[in-house]
């Protein structure tokens, strides 16, 4: 056992924080051979794709962030497995710069589409273990938080894997439902639910 979580918490955050970060990178201020207000409206449009899906990947992270925030403060202690649950987790997020870029091209192509989900799928999966390993598997819990209550947090970590590989197949049959599922699943973990503190 390690005594404290602050270091994998501050490693987290610098990890995070440049995921967000680059996200933004692949947006380019477009070239205007038409600098009339349709020309520029145009030419915006033209990046629309690019901003929606940086917007959603931010929004998707920064729930992640938020998430992995409140999951900490009720650790007490870390140990080698969450460490390494938690360097998987920020693997397959520092991946979402990428597929975010991809899907900002091509937002409609099936497999760059159903990519995106399973980048996302991966990552809830790596959050997933990490909280039965955490819950269950361990003793790095705050006792003050009963079974009942993380059986139910497990239960709801198992929507977003579900969800976010659902959107990946389905991207082959119908792309457009899957982007709408993709840009839904955040909401649901919005506000943590078990993290919460009465303070």
């Amino acid at each position: 056992m390690i005594e404290g979580t602050s270091r994998v918490e501050a490693f987290s955050d610098g990890v995070m924080a440049i995921i967000v970060t680059l996200l933004i990178f692949e947006v380019h201020v477009p070239s205007l051979t038409d600098t009339s207000i349709s020309g520029v409206l145009m030419a915006l449009l033209g990046i629309a794709p690019k901003m929606i899906s940086f917007a959603v990947s931010f929004f998707t992270v920064a729930i992640f962030w938020v998430n992995h925030h409140h999951f900490f403060s009720r650790v007490t202690h870390s140990d080698w497995r969450l460490l390494w649950y938690n360097n998987a987790l920020l693997f397959w997020l520092t991946i979402v710069p990428f597929t975010t870029a991809s899907i900002g091209d091509y937002p409609t192509n099936s497999v760059v589409v159903s990519i995106y989900g399973w980048n996302l799928c991966l990552a809830g999966l790596c959050f997933m273990l990490m909280g039965r390993h955490v819950f269950f598997k361990s003793d790095l819990m705050d006792p003050a938080v009963s079974l009942v209550e993380r059986r139910r947090e497990f239960r709801r970590s198992w929507w977003g894997v579900i969800l976010y590989g659902l959107a990946g197949v389905l991207a082959f049959v119908w792309v457009y439902a899957a982007l709408v599922i993709l840009a839904i699943i955040p909401f649901i973990y919005v506000v943590p639910y078990l993290m919460q503190t009465d303070s």
